[in-house]
């Protein structure tokens, strides 16, 4: 098993966590859009281009995280560091999974909601709250590793 990710996987993990704040900035929008569209005025352009920006980043990262997952499932990721306890594994892996399954749900409750039903945006907020949460435990954990373990694991998805 490999020490480190391949390029590929590394620029895959690397283009989502970009996006994620391109989402999060034009979020605002999206609400605006809707709420603007409901009482009968008329949309401010920009916030109707920030709309559609928020869609097509919604599904790009649908998209990576489809390319992050085959990658996955065809050539794994690196074991974890021989320093880093055995009992890790499965948390890490499950955190992992369920950062990949929000992502995945998030596009398609992002979707419903633009398109369907606008009710279902309450399941996507409470989402991005959920991938907030794992993000923060994502980091957590390196910097934890990192720093008690010297894990090394920063520096394998950046070298």
């Amino acid at each position: 098993m490999r020490a480190t990710y391949s390029p590929i996987q590394k620029a895959l993990h690397w283009a989502t966590a970009l996006m994620l704040p391109l989402q999060w900035w034009t979020s605002r929008a999206v609400l605006r859009t809707h709420e603007i569209h409901l009482i009968g005025h008329k949309i401010d352009p920009f916030d109707l281009t920030l709309h559609k920006a928020h869609i097509y980043g919604g599904v790009a990262i649908l998209t990576l995280t489809a390319c992050r997952l085959a990658l996955r499932g065809r050539d794994r990721g690196p074991a974890l560091p021989d320093n880093v306890p055995r009992w890790i594994e499965a948390p890490a892996k499950t955190a992992h999974l369920a950062m990949y399954a929000t992502l995945v749900a998030l596009t398609a409750t992002g979707l419903v909601t633009t398109y369907v039903w606008f009710g279902m945006n309450i399941a996507h907020r409470l989402l991005v709250y959920w991938l907030y949460l794992l993000i923060g435990a994502h980091v957590g954990a390196v910097i934890l590793h990192d720093t008690f373990h010297r894990a090394g694991l920063f520096r394998r998805m950046t070298a």
